[in-house]
Formats: structure tokens, sequence, C-alpha cells
């Protein structure tokens, strides 16, 4: 395993799995990255090089044919943030994703340190993070009878709930 993969396995274990101040210690960011880890279903993947879109195509397409795994974290430079138009792929290719029982989430690895050569370095990881849909639906049903979402600001829940959910309503088979 590469320096990053390594990097990105201890936010997995030393900040996702870990109850946090933000759930007033009651709760860690992913209630279930823990056992997904331990069972062996989390694949963690680092882009090297060429188009990061390509990287995401083809890291997806593997994962999907596989299903060896429930979750993929594909890891990236920083700057990789400000790639406006992957974001949108990423969203378009959740379209079809879903009917697949796969849904793509994107954003920053909190508490990382890049070791991408970067103009900013010390910044975080830029993750894809690629989750078996039913694993993520159950475990928000699951999430629902506590309070685990009460400090969460409405517009994130919209940002990360409803929009999956609306998405899950008008993209899957199962309507």
């Amino acid at each position: 395993m590469n320096e990053i993969n390594n990097d990105i396995l201890n936010w997995i274990i030393n900040y996702i799995e870990v109850d946090h101040k933000f759930y007033d210690y009651k709760f860690p960011p992913c209630p279930y990255a823990q056992s997904a880890r331990l069972k062996g279903l989390i694949d963690i993947q680092s882009y090297n090089s060429g188009s990061t879109w390509k990287f995401v195509f083809q890291r997806v397409t593997t994962f999907a044919e596989n299903k060896q795994h429930n979750v993929c974290i594909l890891a990236f430079p920083n700057y990789t943030k400000w790639n406006f138009l992957l974001r949108w792929r990423i969203r378009q290719l959740n379209k079809k994703l879903i009917n697949k029982d796969y849904y793509m989430q994107y954003g920053l690895a909190l508490k990382t340190q890049s070791r991408y050569p970067e103009l900013l370095t010390r910044k975080p990881y830029f993750v894809v993070i690629i989750n078996c849909l039913s694993d993520v639906l159950s475990g928000h049903r699951a999430l629902l009878k506590t309070d685990y979402y009460k400090p969460w600001a409405a517009h994130h829940y919209n940002d990360v709930v409803v929009r999956r959910q609306k998405m899950y309503e008008k993209y899957s088979d199962t309507k």
C-alpha cells in the first residue's frame, strides 16, 4: 500500500471511526466505517496521473463489476476540489449507478495532509467515496431512530440525505 492509501486508511481509523465532538462524542462521522473496514469491505485507490475523470470512471466500473467491496475511496490532490467538471460528471454518473446499487459522493478528507506535490501543501486530500447504496440507505434508516442528524444544519442534511433520496426515488428501478 502506498503512502497516500495509508494516509486514507489512517484517516478512516483515526477520524471517521472515532466518536466526534460534533456529535457530542456520541457518534463517529460514519458509524458503520469500522465494521466495513474490519470485514475487508473497503478498497482505497489513489490517483497517480492523467485524467481524473478517466481514473474515477475506470475505478467505479471495476468496483461495480467486481463486487468485492462495499466502499471504495479514491484519493486525489487537494486542488481536485476545484474541478467542477469532475464533480458534475460524478453527479451525472450517480444517475446510472443507482440501479447498480452504488452511490458516489465527494469531499475533503479532513485532518489529512496531502502528500501529492502541490502548490498548497498540507491541505487535505480530496476524496471520492463510492458506497453500496442499499447499505447507506439501511444505515440511514437506523440512524433516523437516533439523534445522529440532530446537530446537522438543514442545508447539509438537504445536500447529503435529501438529494440522495430524491435521486434514488427518481433513478432506481424500485419505483
